[in-house]
């Protein structure tokens, strides 16, 4: 924050010796005036010869000089000897890795200027220091739950290849390799899927990422993205909805739609995740004359209510939902799904709905 006008340390000593000699001066009258008064009175009762006042009266102009220049320089002493002092206490406390502390020092001068801008570089240094910690500390999680989730698609992958080699060549390898082929397959999507939500998160937190809208043909996007999800959910036995308002054939909007794309693959995948067979999932889509509107509900348990507060945080993983399943992902997919509508300058909002089920809204600004 900006400071105050200060007063300079220039200023203050010009100002120091005009008290000096301003002090002398007053000192030396006051003196002088009551020495001749003392000396008119003692001439006239005790004859004195003038050589005997004329030193002491020559001498004290000096002394009183002395005596203001020393208390002067005391006084300046003390103002400069708290701030110096003050830093050096800083100094020894960085040196020491420690950063808790504050320089209380805050005249209008140079030194408190220097005290002001020494405070300043700790707390920046202070926040530097808290976010590299930070940064850290989200490095190391993610290496671990990145170590954690591949454990199991690398051992089942492990453990198929190794059957796969003790087999003997023929039909029992044949067999094997047709009953393995669908396992290690999506062992390995998984791996890849992992490392793609963990390349992508690192992306979106960097601030050198943007969205590149282009012109869309919404509908027919749409439409083919829900084809895509009618044939992944019946292969859970779940029914797929999808419903359109407000948009015609031929509109365009701009949007980055890989990026759209990865939002709607993130909640559609959470959804039938926790959807149980004979359930539904329906997406619809809304268009305003300004916003775009995702809602896509599920009729699976919804969320604890105890996770709720924390579905939008990296690496959260609810530890049951309330049909009592556990979660087996990486907590990344809303985590996601929140940073790239943030990018987009929309927002996003979860909420378990009062028929059943899980609710979530994606509100995206359109361009004029």
């Amino acid at each position: 924050m900006p400071r105050h006008r200060r007063t300079s340390f220039r200023r203050v000593f010009v100002w120091y010796c005009a008290g000096i000699l301003g002090t002398t001066f007053s000192l030396t009258l006051l003196i002088e005036f009551l020495f001749l008064i003392g000396f008119m009175a003692a001439k006239r009762t005790t004859p004195i010869n003038p050589s005997e006042v004329l030193w002491p009266a020559l001498s004290v102009p000096f002394v009183v000089l002395t005596v203001a220049i020393f208390f002067f320089a005391w006084l300046m002493g003390r103002k400069v000897s708290q701030p110096v002092n003050e830093l050096m206490r800083a100094v020894e406390k960085i040196r020491q890795q420690n950063l808790d502390f504050t320089i209380n020092y805050s005249e209008r001068n140079e030194l408190g200027d220097l005290c002001y801008a020494f405070n300043e570089l700790r707390r920046e240094l202070q926040e530097s220091l808290e976010r590299e910690w930070r940064k850290q500390e989200e490095m190391r999680t993610m290496i671990a739950a990145l170590s954690h989730d591949l454990r199991t698609p690398v051992t089942i992958i492990q453990g198929h290849v190794e059957g796969l080699a003790r087999a003997e060549a023929g039909e029992k390898r044949n067999q094997r390799l047709e009953r393995y082929l669908p396992v290690l397959e999506a062992s390995s999507q998984r791996m890849a899927r992992l490392l793609n939500d963990m390349l992508l998160v690192s992306a979106l937190e960097q601030t050198s990422f943007v969205i590149q809208p282009q012109p869309v043909a919404l509908e027919e996007e749409l439409a083919r993205k829900a084809r895509v999800y009618t044939l992944q959910a019946a292969a859970s036995g779940i029914t797929f909805l999808y419903e359109l308002h407000n948009l015609a054939a031929d509109s365009s909007v701009m949007l980055d739609l890989h990026r759209i794309e990865q939002i709607l693959d993130n909640l559609f995948e959470n959804a039938t995740r926790y959807t149980p067979a004979n359930g539904q999932v329906c997406l619809s889509c809304t268009r305003d004359p300004r916003t775009l509107v995702f809602v896509l509900r599920d009729s699976g348990s919804g969320i604890a209510l105890e996770d709720l507060p924390h579905v939008w945080e990296k690496f959260y993983r609810g530890q049951t939902s309330p049909d009592g399943k556990s979660s087996k992902t990486t907590g990344l997919g809303l985590y996601t799904c929140k940073l790239l509508v943030e990018r987009h300058g929309g927002t996003i909002a979860l909420r378990n709905h009062p028929a059943g089920g899980c609710e979530v809204t994606v509100c995206l600004p359109l361009g004029a």
